[in-house]
């Protein structure tokens, strides 16, 4: 028996909804779009095609609606920086000035041009830019010291209600723990709380922009990283609980390589509609290592990724990072810029390790 002839595989830019078994154009997504009162969409957030994809799907949301009714959330900035996101959706700023009032280096830290087009067309269309996420320090303080440490000012910016009881969404988060030097016993409880406190406080900040629910007319889109959204685990069903009744449709972007598993991603929940992304770019090459800053100065080794070249190099978790080449360090930027300038010549680190000053040569790899 002849077989049929197999289908190429999908390109970039094919779109797929779960409950249509061939692909979209941009018009019928527009449509499932123009029904849904939220819309978030992943994002990994070094990755291009990522936000070429929310950038068409904000596009086509926008379409014929009063832009003054499309709040747009973002995951990249914490709540301190929503008085310039207010500036630039009412067209007072531009992006570079935007970045600059947000300290983009220091609060986000991803490339600026990558969310520019996304961040541009806030400003044109004067959509409301939401900053979603809680303070940085205080998220830290969470996954070092647990949600116990936290005093009254720090709890009171995170979300008054967080719900860890989620076994679900806890398997799914320690899985991803180790590559965050979160490993096992109590640290994984404090990292669990700590990605619960991110996401119930990206809620409660979304909810708030789109009062009065239901009865209001705005629209809200979110963007933030895939795994705060993957299989319907993490923000989405923190969302529901504060807008009931919200119809939400979830975008996913998918890579190429993976574009003939369509079907089972959608069988595991993985999104309500995935989007064909270009091939991620190559992972840049990494130490291994989570910082955070030491109270005397530098960067302090929080852990040591397993297989890594600091591993290999012989740093150890306590140890302090002073400079890189000669170079302080004040913040991690300080080591990517670095590695960034040849990623393939190994770089002279001065390490302090207890009262011992020690000098480690450390040739990042991809990780």
């Amino acid at each position: 028996m002849n077989q049929p002839p197999k289908q190429p595989p999908p390109q970039p830019g094919a779109i797929f909804e779960r409950a249509r078994p061939a692909p979209l154009d941009q018009a019928a997504l527009a449509q499932t779009l123009a029904r849904a009162r939220l819309v978030l969409v992943g994002e990994s957030h070094r990755h291009p095609g990522h936000h070429a994809i929310q950038a068409m799907v904000l596009e086509l949301v926008a379409q014929g609606r009063d832009p003054r009714r499309v709040v747009l959330g973002v995951e990249w900035l914490d709540q301190t920086k929503q008085p310039a996101c207010d500036e630039l959706s009412a067209g007072r700023i531009d992006v570079d000035e935007f970045a600059k009032k947000v300290d983009w280096e220091r609060s986000w830290g991803y490339d600026l041009e990558l969310y520019r087009p996304i961040l541009q067309m806030a400003r044109d269309k004067g959509l409301r830019l939401a900053a979603l996420g809680a303070p940085l320090e205080v998220i830290r303080q969470i996954g070092r010291q647990g949600l116990a440490s936290l005093g009254p000012s720090q709890r009171a910016a995170i979300a008054p209600a967080l719900d860890l009881d989620d076994a679900a969404y806890r398997a799914q988060v320690a899985a991803q723990a180790p590559m965050h030097g979160q490993l096992s016993g109590g640290g994984l409880d404090d990292f669990f709380a700590a990605q619960v406190a991110r996401d119930e406080t990206m809620a409660h900040n979304m909810a708030a922009r789109l009062t009065p629910w239901p009865d209001g007319d705005a629209v809200g889109v979110v963007m933030v990283g895939v795994g705060h959204m993957a299989h319907g685990l993490g923000l989405p069903p923190r969302l529901v609980r504060r807008l009931p009744g919200a119809r939400m449709v979830r975008v996913m972007p998918v890579e190429p390589d993976a574009a003939d598993e369509i079907s089972l991603l959608f069988q595991a929940d993985y999104a309500d509609v995935l989007i064909v992304s270009t091939p991620a770019p190559p992972r840049p090459p990494r130490l291994g290592v989570i910082l955070e800053p030491a109270p005397g100065g530098g960067l302090g080794v929080r852990a040591v990724l397993p297989g890594s070249a600091a591993e290999a190099a012989g740093l150890r978790a306590g140890d302090v990072l002073e400079s890189v080449d000669g170079k302080r360090l004040r913040q991690a930027k300080d080591i990517h810029d670095a590695v960034k300038a040849d990623p393939a010549r190994k770089r002279v680190f001065d390490v302090r390790r207890g009262e011992r000053l020690l000098r480690l040569e450390i040739g990042p790899r991809p990780l």
